[in-house]
């Protein structure tokens, strides 16, 4: 598990691809440039994750279309991504044809509240949970704790192995727009129905600490990255 007062904040770099020609090419490249961030100084842990939006999941997602892949960095703070995009675009050579495809791109960052697992074993899904936050300033303190107590319910169900509570953090190293909610829970799953139940077309543990719903979101894990010693 990511040491949270290490590398206290999570940085999500999201994009869509929009022409699969070269999809190949592009998952080969985005592998290894996941696992060279995560052993870089600032960096832990790293995940690459892939929307899940067949007609089998119909249903299941909610909430304002996000991007298709998205790379996950568990990081020490925000202003270890120095980089931002050129303008003009350098051109699109041969050896990363992929680029020219890529579209909807941006980056944000959370900071974890929490994290708490109940094995080591990885799950197949991610899940995103999105909230906004309703009631007065005061009772923000109430809700973050209400939202702890939660997820320690959910991690008891079959399937669930880690979760997230999460709260965007502004930062210059932002790129794009702000996600749809500040507060985000993220679950590492067996399957999405671990946490949904889609003959009921409701979360098996539904929330409720004064929060308006924001979205639900499940992905496919491509690829976890440790750092290499």
């Amino acid at each position: 598990m990511v040491d949270i007062k290490a590398f206290p904040y999570l940085g999500f770099v999201r994009f869509d691809l929009t022409n699969k020609e070269f999809d190949r090419q592009f998952n080969i490249y985005f592998d290894d440039h996941i696992q060279e961030l995560a052993n870089k100084p600032g960096y832990s842990t790293s995940w690459r994750t892939k929307e899940l939006r067949s007609v089998d999941y119909f249903g299941y997602n909610a909430g304002q279309l996000e991007q298709e892949y998205m790379q996950i960095y568990a990081i020490r703070e925000p202003g270890v991504f120095s980089s931002f995009p050129s303008n003009p675009q350098p051109p699109v050579m041969e050896n990363v044809p992929w680029r020219r495809d890529l579209g909807n791109w941006g980056r944000v960052f959370y900071r974890v509240l929490a994290l708490t697992e109940k094995d080591t074993r990885a799950g197949r899904c991610w899940a995103r949970m999105e909230y906004h936050f309703k009631g007065p300033a005061e009772a923000e303190a109430k809700f973050q704790a209400d939202t702890a107590q939660y997820l320690k319910h959910v991690l008891e169900l079959p399937g669930v192995h880690r979760v997230w509570q999460c709260q965007h953090v502004p930062t210059p190293a932002q790129i794009g727009s702000d996600p749809v909610s500040k507060y985000m829970n993220l679950l590492e799953l067996d399957a999405p129905e671990n946490l949904y139940d889609p003959s009921l077309n409701e979360d098996r543990l539904p929330l409720n600490a004064g929060q308006e719903f924001a979205g639900r979101h499940f992905a496919r894990l491509l690829l976890k990255a440790e750092p290499q010693k």
